[in-house]
């Protein structure tokens, strides 16, 4: 079967710059590809890279998308995995375009610093039982007065999630284990605290601390694929599908370790968020809540449409065409 290519290219602001320990994110940049079969079915997918978690770059995805959309790519798959991403999941909306697409339970997501205090009331206030902070922003002594202040304030059951990019050593991890030790029904998981290639201390400090730790960064290139085998890890996996290649390769890799997966925003629009669901569909066992409470972050008509503690409801070609249509610069 024969297939016509064609993307368009997105820019949009976030209403409030994300404040991580990498740095400040103002924009999102990243493309929609429309692919259109023989037989007339069309479907789209997502290329949202961030180069950063090991990805390609915005103008590597641009020239391999061009090479699609003329009929003359020069760029292997391997090498561009946002784009894999985006094309398999456009082809299995045209293979399957009635796929049953369950509920995906949320993680709230509150702001570095003193501005987590007043979202994560709104957040629990709204239904939301599990929260995700990003840390390693501000000086530890802060963001442990801000932790101890929601832990005294929120209600018993919820859970945070401390998210540090890999921004901490062994000193910072040291400041925090005991302090976390004694709060750590308060705590759902340590999210990537050492840098990518600290693997194996991170592991001998989740053994020995018993405090979870999950790995993010670390899950990025062909290295980090390894430690979505079962047994490598036993701690979470927090897997951001649109950095990882092909959907159905993708689905078949975390089935073993479904139990462990929590899926995880790149911020991107309705089409790669549900093309993030269909993965999920095929992972019974991942029951976790998942990492895309995003839609708010933004002002346009990119995102899903409702903001709550879960997102349902099926995909229909208008969910997808509305976001193409919105787009005003075709690139063929």
């Amino acid at each position: 079967m024969s297939y016509r290519f064609t993307y368009r290219p997105y820019r949009r602001k976030f209403i409030r710059p994300l404040r991580t320990a990498l740095g400040e994110w103002r924009e999102r940049e990243g493309f929609i590809l429309r692919i259109e079969a023989e037989s007339g079915a069309i479907g789209y997918g997502e290329v949202a890279p961030i180069p950063e978690f090991g990805s390609e770059s915005l103008d590597v995805a641009r020239e391999y998308l061009e090479g699609l959309a003329s009929g003359n790519s020069l760029i292997g798959a391997e090498q561009v995995p946002c784009c894999a991403f985006a094309v398999s999941s456009a082809l299995q909306q045209i293979a399957e375009p009635e796929v049953e697409l369950g509920v995906m339970e949320l993680a709230g997501l509150l702001p570095a610093g003193l501005g987590a205090l007043a979202v994560a009331e709104r957040r629990v206030a709204d239904g939301y039982d599990t929260l995700k902070w990003k840390i390693g922003v501000e000086s530890v002594a802060m963001e442990q007065a801000v932790f101890e202040r929601m832990d005294q304030s929120l209600p018993q059951g919820v859970r945070i999630r401390l998210d540090a990019n890999g921004s901490w050593d062994l000193n910072t991890w040291c400041r925090w284990q005991d302090f976390l030790c004694e709060r750590r029904e308060r705590l759902d998981y340590v999210e990537q605290p050492l840098p990518v290639g600290e693997e194996m201390v991170m592991g001998e400090l989740m053994r020995a601390s018993g405090l979870p730790i999950a790995l993010d960064e670390s899950l990025q290139g062909q290295a980090g694929r390894e430690l979505l085998r079962s047994g490598e890890w036993s701690g979470p996996l927090v897997v951001k599908p649109a950095l990882m290649g092909d959907l159905q390769v993708l689905a078949d890799e975390l089935a073993p370790v479904a139990e462990q997966v929590v899926l995880s925003s790149v911020f991107e629009t309705r089409v790669g968020l549900m093309a993030a669901r269909a993965l999920l569909a095929c992972l019974p066992l991942c029951q976790r809540a998942h990492g895309f409470d995003t839609g708010n972050m933004f002002s346009d008509v990119l995102s899903w449409e409702s903001q709550s503690v879960s997102i349902q409801g099926p995909a229909t070609t208008d969910t997808f065409e509305q976001v193409w249509h919105s787009l005003p610069f075709p690139s063929n």
